[in-house]
């Protein structure tokens, strides 16, 4: 993949994330009555996770390629 195209996929990735995390907070935590509470505190903490990861794993992958180009 070029790195153009990854850097881009890599981005969208953070939509997608914030999307997910939107639609837990707007309708899954209010339908739940969770909002406020800390029974969702689990669930930002794995986001976050899974956030950091998306982030160092870009950022590893944009190095090695930029290096290799």
């Amino acid at each position: 993949m070029k790195t153009v195209n990854f850097f881009l996929m890599w981005i969208f990735g953070f939509f997608v994330l914030l999307a997910f995390d939107l639609f837990f907070e707007g309708f899954i935590f209010e339908w739940l009555e969770w909002n406020g509470t800390e029974k969702n505190d689990w669930f930002f903490a794995l986001w976050w996770g899974v956030v950091v990861v998306w982030f160092f794993y870009g950022i590893i992958t944009l190095y090695q390629k930029l290096k290799v180009d």
